[in-house]
This record gives C-alpha cells, structure tokens and sequence, in this order.
C-alpha cells in the first residue's frame, strides 16, 4: 500500500473552499484541507466576519500519489504544484501547525509573493540596509538577486 503525503493543489479563484468540501466528499482515501482565516468585511450597511483562505488559490490535498489524480473531476481544480519536475510534498508537520495554529494567529494582513525573476526586491528583510535588487532566478532555497548599485550579482539563502 504506498503511502499517504500531502500535495499542494492549484484551484480557481475563490473556488478553494468549493474544492476543498468536493474533494472531502469524494472518498476516505483522499482529503483536502484548505487553511483559513477570519478577516471582518465592512459593507456600507454592516459587519460581517468571513473565512477567507491564507493561501489564495491553494489547497492541501492528502492522498497517495496513484489516486490524486482524482481532484481532477471536480469543477475549478488546476493542477498540482511541481518542484523541479516532480510533485511538491508538504511535511505532515507543517500541515499540523496550520491545523493548530492559523486560527489562534491574531494576523491583521498578510500576503503571497513567489520570487519571480524580474521581480524588485527590498534586500532590508536579509540585513542589506538601503538596497534593491533585480531577481534573476530562484530555486527552493536560494534566490541570485543583481545589485545594479555595485555591479554584482548575490546569491540569498532562504528558508
């Protein structure tokens, strides 16, 4: 019997909770888990406290890999997450700390960037003070940023 992992799922915009229940009822052999958070929306004429996802058009997906293919049956799912050609896997206990943490987290905002190449970067965050770089290329753990004011190129280790 091969064993259980988890797998980062791309859905649709605002289809993440849709999903998540879908792929929930499809079987005991696969689950979803979408992590969430409470934010309060203010309309002109009231308040309401909703559930918005922490990871905007992502879901968790827990299944072996013969049977993850599945999820592709359901209306508004993409495609898995791929590292360097083969299915990203989440540790069981990251998703553990979400489980337990996310809704305990008093979090006012927060946002998802990858590190696209191209992209402008404040290099403030690892102990570069007043300085901008360009992002060449990434990978899991390191990002190569161009510091046009000094004519090089740094590598960035990242956790």
């Amino acid at each position: 019997m091969q064993e259980k992992k988890w797998y980062v799922l791309y859905v649709k915009l605002n289809h993440e909770k849709k999903a998540e229940k879908r792929i929930n009822d499809l079987g005991e052999d696969i689950t979803a888990f979408c992590p969430t958070r409470t934010e309060v929306r203010v309309w002109s004429d009231r308040k309401k406290k909703i559930q918005v996802p922490l990871l905007p058009r992502m879901i968790f997906v827990h299944t072996t890999e013969k049977v993850r293919s599945k999820v592709f049956h359901i209306p508004g799912t993409l495609n898995y997450l791929y590292d360097q050609g083969k299915p990203g896997i989440v540790r069981d206990e990251e998703i553990e700390f979400l489980k337990n943490q996310v809704e305990t987290l008093d979090i006012a905002s927060h946002s998802v960037e990858a590190f696209e190449p191209g992209t402008s970067i404040d290099l403030d965050s690892f102990g570069v003070d007043n300085q901008e770089g360009i992002i060449l290329k990434s990978n899991k753990n390191n990002l190569w940023v161009a510091l046009r004011s000094v004519g090089f190129v740094v590598k960035l280790q990242i956790n």
